[in-house]
């Protein structure tokens, strides 16, 4: 018998009243089918949800990816793009907390001479969304997963701009209409680096790192981009 880990997230945590459980098996087994067990046991419908992501041991990986013993899996709803600080660089930074945001708290007073560029993005909490008004948001994320794949994105960007420095902090938890939910710098010798490098990260942040956001209206709930494809 092999035991192996299973983690879960946003509304398919929810679904199934867990945030993680242990599993045995007889043998290594592939993805889908211990996707196959825990839609079976309980009930919710994991396998038509082929926007799902997965993650062994925080690497993404396919349906076809076998598990062995002691082996993590992470079942990734679409992501919505602890407190938890990471750095490789001083001038390359990611923050995910819990805190809420104070931007004057990550504003320099005083700039490199090397940089004529420094671009500054807000993700703003609006209070409006699928025609309903928003009372509040929740951020969940896998965040030591998150980091890493972040840091992929700012590694894109170094090889495609010519950027001096990146800093991103995103919340988690509840956030509230008109405040901060992500804070993004970047700067570089020229503004057309610091410009392109700071729109590519935003898209790709939507893409790939597993974040999640749950939207609160007055008659109800929804988390961001979780649906069922047929």
């Amino acid at each position: 018998m092999i035991k192996i880990k299973i983690k879960f997230f946003a509304k398919l945590k929810e679904d199934i009243g867990h945030e993680s459980l242990s599993i045995s098996l007889e043998n290594p087994t592939k993805v889908i089918d211990v996707v196959k067990i825990i839609s079976k046991d309980f009930g919710v419908n994991i396998i038509n949800r082929n926007n799902y992501l997965y993650a062994k041991n925080l690497e993404y990986c396919s349906m076809d990816t076998i598990l062995d013993e002691n082996d993590e899996l992470a079942i990734i709803p679409p992501v919505s793009g602890g407190s938890t600080d990471y750095e490789k660089n001083s001038n390359f930074k990611v923050e995910i907390t819990k805190e809420k945001i104070n931007l004057n708290d990550f504003i320099e007073d005083k700039f490199s001479s090397k940089d004529g560029s420094e671009v500054i993005f807000l993700g703003i909490t609006r209070d409006h969304n699928l025609g309903r008004d928003v009372d509040k948001l929740f951020y969940e994320s896998y965040s030591d997963m998150a980091n890493k794949e972040i840091y992929k994105i700012i590694d894109t960007i170094k090889s495609k701009w010519s950027i001096s420095s990146l800093r991103i902090i995103h919340r988690l938890g509840t956030v509230y209409p008109s405040e901060i939910s992500m804070v993004l710098i970047v700067t570089s010798s020229h503004r057309k680096e610091s410009f392109e490098a700071a729109e590519f990260f935003v898209d790709e942040l939507k893409k790939s790192v597993p974040i999640w956001k749950k939207e609160f209206f007055q008659d109800g709930t929804v988390w961001i981009n979780d649906k069922i494809v047929e």
